[in-house]
């Protein structure tokens, strides 16, 4: 393959681009409006929302009543036990390290890394215990965890808090906003790689291109990357832009900056570039078909369709956006893009096209 005919050609076809005012137009403002004007739309009442209270639990099943009484005084204990298991028993005045508890009645004691099941416990010090279907009053409970817990007159704190209403919608949206970084550069093609071959066809320059003698290979490579350059660039100007603006917007709400992430960047750097690619040859390969730009594009939208699968698979919940599949997806486009590109250079017949064509 010759690099500098396809060179030309791509050159050619970026040269025309810019004097089509309504392709320019769309490559610029469709990326601007779905990547950055919709993400800030859809972020800002994120602002506006109350932060949950840190002294809340995410722990099943936690009933908490009163406080313990002020002073609070740690229980004298006068012996030690450790790594013992202990079923059905009174237990007071003991020092518990490393103890799983069972059925029993805990009082006057301290406990530091243990494990409780249906036991009772007052008068009590706990230290990064897992308390379950325990009752604890009167007593006082640092880096807890478990569930089940009614607590009566005791102050009690566990590990993990009840997330935040920014915590619980954020990842909806970070992601809904991450697909739409998808099909920007998958419905872009639509509008230009669908004028690529039929627009030159009605503008009569198909034909001395044709009769050039350039190969079937380089043209359709041209055809490709003359497409997939404004397409990427278009999306990663929208996603620089739109990554920065969410920044500034939610920094202020969550104290750091959350964009871009790792499933960003290899949406943005691998499935984005795949699924453009997919999209450009399938129009491509429409428009060789066809001889009218608004049937092609017409038809090329149904290109897009693995990338809706994708979107609506994340929307339900079906799919979990991690970076391995961001890498199933991308291996899966990849596939399907050389599928689609000896599939386009098999029917492309440029004798086809100069002589039957009107």
């Amino acid at each position: 393959m010759a690099w500098h005919n396809t060179w030309t050609l791509i050159r050619k076809d970026l040269a025309e681009f810019r004097h089509q005012r309504l392709v320019l137009g769309s490559i610029i403002a469709m990326p601007l409006v779905l990547g950055v004007i919709l993400p800030l739309f859809m972020f800002y009442p994120l602002t506006t929302l109350t932060t949950t209270p840190t002294d809340t639990w995410d722990i099943t099943g936690l009933q908490q009543y009163g406080t313990p009484p002020d002073p609070f005084t740690l229980p004298y204990t006068n012996h030690t036990q450790t790594n013992t298991h202990l079923t059905n028993q009174t237990i007071t005045n003991t020092t518990l390290i490393h103890m799983t508890l069972s059925n029993c009645v805990i009082i006057s004691c301290d406990l530091l890394d243990s494990n409780l099941t249906n036991c009772t416990v007052t008068t009590s010090s706990l230290s990064h215990t897992d308390c379950i279907d325990t009752i604890i009053t009167e007593s006082r409970g640092t880096s807890l965890s478990g569930r089940h817990i009614i607590a009566t007159n005791a102050n009690l704190s566990f590990t993990t808090t009840k997330p935040s209403q920014e915590q619980i919608i954020l990842p909806t949206f970070i992601n809904l906003v991450l697909i739409i970084f998808i099909i920007i550069p998958a419905t872009l093609p639509t509008i230009i790689a669908s004028y690529s071959i039929v627009g030159e066809k009605n503008n009569r320059s198909l034909e001395p291109l044709l009769a050039t003698p350039i190969t079937d290979g380089e043209l359709l490579t041209g055809k490709i990357f003359s497409s997939l350059i404004p397409s990427m660039g278009a999306t990663l100007l929208a996603f620089s832009l739109g990554c920065t603006m969410l920044d500034l917007l939610i920094i202020p709400k969550i104290g750091l900056p959350l964009l871009p992430n790792l499933n960003w960047l290899l949406s943005i750097l691998l499935l984005a570039p795949t699924a453009c690619l997919m999209s450009i040859l399938g129009c491509v390969i429409i428009s060789s078909k066809v001889s009218d730009v608004r049937a092609a594009q017409q038809v090329g939208g149904f290109i897009v369709m693995p990338v809706v699968v994708l979107m609506l698979g994340v929307l339900s919940g079906l799919i979990l956006l991690s970076p391995y599949t961001i890498l199933a997806f991308t291996a899966l486009y990849l596939a399907i893009d050389l599928v689609l590109f000896y599939f386009a250079k098999a029917i492309f017949n440029r004798e086809e096209i100069l002589t039957k064509w009107k």
